[in-house]
């Protein structure tokens, strides 16, 4: 009866396993690396639509519908709002 050895396909298949964690894991870091640039680039456009607008003087702020206490929540809204088309 001949008998066969497994350690070589089970060495493999570790192998593998653990190259497709590493790349997962890689996966994941990149992904949360760039929703990290992509909030810091919104936080840097909203500081300066608010700086723009803290600019602008009461009259020029009632023309267009903000006071300047919600100077914050509309530069955050002309950043953030996403058009879904008509």
């Amino acid at each position: 009866m001949k008998m066969h050895s497994n350690t070589a396909g089970s060495t493999f298949l570790w192998a593998q396993h653990a190259l497709g964690d590493a790349v997962t894991a890689v996966g994941h870091t990149a992904t949360r690396i760039r929703k990290s640039f992509k909030n810091l680039w919104s936080q840097i456009q909203i500081g300066r639509m608010q700086s723009v607008l803290q600019a602008m003087n009461d009259e020029q702020l009632h023309k267009i519908g903000i006071e300047r206490s919600g100077i914050r929540e509309y530069a955050e809204h002309l950043v953030t709002y996403e058009y879904d088309g008509l």
